[in-house]
């Protein structure tokens, strides 16, 4: 039987709809079955060129602070600050619906090995795939870790390969109550993480550098995360556990024209950020939490976001919301 090749997809758009439909034409002729899993409707054309075609109108988005994502910067190797502030939602459950129903329905068809590719790519070549199908003879599974200073190594989520005779029955079996209490109780809210964790648990890992999926042909996650959004995604406050300090990180990794941020403090103190070029990052200080009850934050003369701290519980909320580890933050699964 066929390798299946699983896309998971979210295309609301042309823009994104058409990346779907050159990576259908691309694998359609290739030697392996492809199936597509969508929170939006599949266009017919893009269907008749899949074997398995399923639509989920579920796209629960997660909204509750201990539930949201929070990616993590790690400046000078030192104490890593993860926060919430820079989407301000979880798509999590969403993806891990579609992979789960993806998973399960290819097991029940008899498949053994499949892999699993996220819509937004750009591929030219089947070597990796054609690898990653010879190795699953001896792997559980097989996956990219994406290792690039200042950002703490992590498994790259766009693109992995399962034996699925020896994939851990939660991702074959569908509990998102499950998988909220997994959010929640995560320290680091890491999707990657957590996947990374079941894998390992379940052993014989392959674990392959992303660098080499990247060529000038091929690209993954060519649609922002931040799309829409006229800001930089790392600008963001946070609470340093060491110091009880409040400090801004910016790190601008979207703005060619670089970026300037204003913090204004309790109504009545500007703080005036350095202008920040395109591919920097720079700290500043704001003063100890217990004397800040409020921010406004702006960029380029914006408003990009306004917190409010002048209750305790909003002070402990946003503790766990945005913070720098005591300590490098090492290893957080979770």
């Amino acid at each position: 039987m066929k390798d299946l090749i699983l896309i998971t997809a979210y295309c609301p758009d042309d823009y994104r709809e058409n990346l779907l439909r050159n990576l259908v034409i691309f694998l359609e002729d290739k030697p392996f079955d492809v199936m597509v899993v969508s929170h939006t409707t599949i266009p017919l054309d893009i269907q008749k060129k899949a074997d398995i075609v399923l639509y989920d109108k579920k796209n629960e988005i997660l909204m509750d602070w201990d539930m949201l994502n929070q990616p993590w910067f790690n400046p000078m190797n030192d104490r890593r600050i993860q926060s919430s502030f820079l989407s301000k939602k979880n798509t999590h459950l969403a993806i891990w619906r579609m992979m789960i129903l993806g998973f399960s329905t290819a097991k029940n068809l008899g498949y053994t090995k499949l892999h699993h590719i996220e819509y937004d790519c750009e591929i030219n070549s089947m070597d990796e795939l054609l690898d990653n199908s010879n190795q699953l003879d001896n792997y559980n599974s097989v996956i990219y870790v994406d290792d690039k200073p200042p950002v703490q190594s992590i498994m790259f989520g766009s693109f992995q390969s399962y034996s699925l005779p020896t994939l851990s029955d939660k991702l074959l079996n569908l509990d998102e109550e499950w998988i909220k209490r997994l959010i929640r109780t995560s320290l680091s809210k890491s999707p990657e993480l957590m996947l990374q964790k079941i894998l390992e648990d379940s052993g014989n890992v392959l674990y392959k550098d992303r660098s080499i999926l990247e060529t000038e042909s091929t690209k993954f996650g060519l649609v922002d995360g931040q799309v829409g959004s006229n800001f930089i995604p790392w600008a963001v406050p946070f609470y340093d556990r060491l110091t009880n300090e409040l400090a801004f990180l910016v790190w601008n990794t979207k703005n060619k024209d670089g970026v300037k941020h204003q913090i204004i403090i309790n109504n009545e103190k500007m703080v005036n950020v350095p202008f920040t070029e395109f591919d920097c990052w720079r700290i500043e200080l704001l003063g100890n939490l217990d004397t800040i009850e409020s921010l406004l934050i702006l960029e380029n003369n914006m408003v990009r976001d306004i917190i409010s701290l002048k209750t305790q519980e909003e002070k402990e909320t946003f503790k766990k919301m945005s913070f720098r580890h005591k300590n490098g933050g090492e290893g957080d699964y979770g």
